[in-house]
């Protein structure tokens, strides 16, 4: 919901629990010995009914500079009605999507940190109802995010600050397949961004954060 608020901004927002969607290097310096959060979305819900996304995160730190992370994202898409060419209903289906995430971060210094994630996907759409006279089938693909985060402490006109920079290349992976004659490209993007904090005291702050992104593919 943070990052939503703010543009879809979070490769250089300070780490939480949601880092493994944008930026897996973070999890390095978030607080705490390990934690777990689960989100819920009623996609689209003021056109239709029944479609929703939900996402579940968690992380566990082995050490000061080691966290292991893990997610897993379930997207549904409600009842569909496929038809022959005359609008008799052939098949109802529910498709759906979900993939799992495994992530690992290190700090390499005080200041900077690293992290990797590899995906499996899963993308059901179709329940194997033919389209153009061929057979379908799930699509399946494998991917890799590599990350970099950057944070430091300063002192802002007297007060704490913190200054952030952050970049991620996500789904670095194969291509997915839902027949056997044709494949696509999953979505790799590439994200930069940078943050400024503002600490006003130990219960309030200002951040003002900016991402960049170029879809790879």
């Amino acid at each position: 919901s943070r990052a939503g608020a703010m543009g879809d901004a979070g490769a250089a927002t300070m780490p939480d629990i949601y880092s493994m969607h944008w930026n897996p290097a973070k999890f390095a310096f978030i607080d705490g010995k390990y934690g777990a959060a689960i989100s819920y979305i009623p996609w689209l819900r003021s056109m239709v009914p029944d479609i929703n996304i939900a996402y579940l995160s968690g992380y566990y730190r082995f050490d000061k500079k080691q966290v292991m992370s893990a997610s897993l994202t379930y997207s549904s898409y409600g009842k569909i009605e496929f038809t022959d060419e005359g609008g008799a209903t052939q098949l109802i289906v529910n498709p759906n999507e979900w993939a799992i995430d495994l992530g690992y971060s290190r700090l390499f210094s005080e200041h900077f940190s690293g992290g990797v994630a590899f995906r499996f996907i899963y993308s059901n759409l179709t329940h194997g109802y033919p389209a153009q006279g061929e057979d379908t089938k799930p699509g399946l693909s494998l991917a890799a995010d590599i990350s970099g985060y950057y944070h430091k402490e300063i002192d802002l006109l007297g007060k704490n600050g913190i200054i952030a920079f952050g970049g991620d290349i996500s789904n670095i992976g194969s291509k997915m397949s839902y027949t056997e004659s044709y494949s696509d490209f999953i979505p790799m993007n590439l994200r930069l961004g940078t943050s400024l904090t503002y600490e006003f005291d130990r219960f309030n702050k200002i951040a003002i954060a900016i991402d960049l992104n170029k879809l790879l593919v």
